[in-house]
């Protein structure tokens, strides 16, 4: 039996959906959604908009963010607040430095960021890239790493408000700069 047929049959694909969002944590993709409920890509496309307006015409504390061909189940982020020392990202701490110095940089040669992260921002780059979290090009000759707009719908943030964080820390990062005293030896 197929899931895609109109009626209380639709009822239950987005039921079927939304439970398969929520237990992959990571996100899960289309693919994946098709395989298990046996339904039409059409018909899961349609349950996760209908699932986004329900959740927002009731406010609910979630919403499934989509970024490239995977769902994601996410907490609105006026609420963040409430569990923000809980929540832990799946990406480890070399991952998000590499991720750090592309933000702070906008943009960022590929060489310049081997210079300053080593070797390993290769692999690091490769897996942002597989999250949609940046992109490359090649400007004037030279491979060029940036921020993708899925960037602000993983990490939940505004352009706009986000610039204005970016400006702050790069202020604070140029006090703290100020400040060093260069050790000159006895």
């Amino acid at each position: 039996m197929r899931l895609y047929s109109y009626g209380s049959n639709m009822i239950k694909i987005n039921e079927y959906v939304e439970a398969l969002i929520f237990s992959f944590g990571d996100g899960i993709s289309l693919e994946e959604i098709v395989k298990r409920t046996k339904s039409d890509p059409i018909m899961v496309k349609k349950a996760v908009n209908d699932l986004n307006k329900a959740y927002s015409e009731r406010k609910s504390a979630f919403y499934i963010l989509t970024e490239g061909n995977l769902y994601r189940m996410r907490l609105r982020s006026d609420l963040l607040y409430l569990v923000q020392d809980n929540l832990r990202t799946d990406m480890s701490r070399g991952v998000l430095m590499t991720l750090s110095l592309i933000v702070l940089n906008g943009k960022i040669k590929q060489a310049d960021l081997v210079k300053k992260r080593g070797s390993i921002s290769y692999q690091h780059v490769k897996e942002l890239q597989s999250r949609e979290l940046v992109s490359t090009a090649v400007e004037d000759g030279k491979k060029v790493i940036k921020i993708t707009p899925s960037f602000y719908d993983y990490f939940d943030v505004d352009k706009k408000e986000f610039k204005e964080i970016k400006e702050t820390i790069q202020e604070e990062i140029k006090k703290e700069d100020d400040k060093t005293v260069e050790y000159k030896g006895n």
